[in-house]
């Protein structure tokens, strides 16, 4: 019987992306990060004056830390472990939204962490590139796994039948922002996800 994909995000679901990205602009940039919500943008201030980094900066941080401090992010815990359990029942594949010059990085990453499978890269909503890699596949299943409810909009917009779960590994983040509307379901552990994905994959 041919394997359902599960379509999972990589940052806040596999590695953690807040905690690294807070010391990257602190060391490199003399920026703070404080999460008073679940966003990026007017979460940053210069620590010489308190004033906000313009949302227009945002790209060019993030893009820096992806260029030069990637590799220092941590995986979220059980995740290594969760995903080699449900290579047995899923063909994993790994859509991330960073730059196509990082993927190779990237995908070596992942796999020095233990998680050696195939990593797409996507700039935008995912529902297109969900839609894309069904068909690549052959694929009529599969589960989309992510951190932002705006991206399971998108997946629910091109490609309805897809299973969708919200997850949220940062527990300094999960508080910040309520379940996903256009996600069937919301579970930020992987030892709680487990379970939930391997009778998914039954259903």
């Amino acid at each position: 019987m041919t394997k359902p994909l599960p379509i999972c995000d990589c940052d806040e679901v596999l590695l953690y992306f807040a905690g690294p990205f807070r010391t990257y602009l602190d060391e490199a940039h003399a920026l703070e990060l404080n999460f008073e919500s679940f966003a990026l943008s007017g979460n940053i201030r210069r620590k010489a004056d308190g004033s906000l980094v313009e949302r227009g900066d945002i790209r060019t941080l993030v893009d820096g830390f992806f260029a030069s401090a990637m590799e220092g992010q941590p995986v979220v815990e059980g995740a290594v472990e969760a995903l080699a359990t449900l290579s047995g029942h899923y063909e994993i594949v790994i859509l991330t939204n960073i730059r196509d010059v990082y993927r190779d990085r990237r995908r070596a990453q992942i796999a020095a962490l233990g998680m050696p499978f195939p990593v797409y890269v996507n700039d935008g909503p995912k529902g297109p590139a969900v839609t894309t890699l069904m068909r690549e596949h052959g694929r009529d299943a599969a589960v989309f796994i992510d951190d932002l409810p705006p991206h399971h909009s998108s997946v629910k917009r091109d490609a309805p039948h897809v299973h969708r779960l919200h997850m949220v590994a940062d527990p300094e983040l999960r508080p910040l922002i309520r379940a996903a509307d256009d996600a069937h379901a919301r579970i930020d552990t992987w030892s709680q996800a487990l379970p939930y994905l391997i009778r998914q994959a039954a259903s």
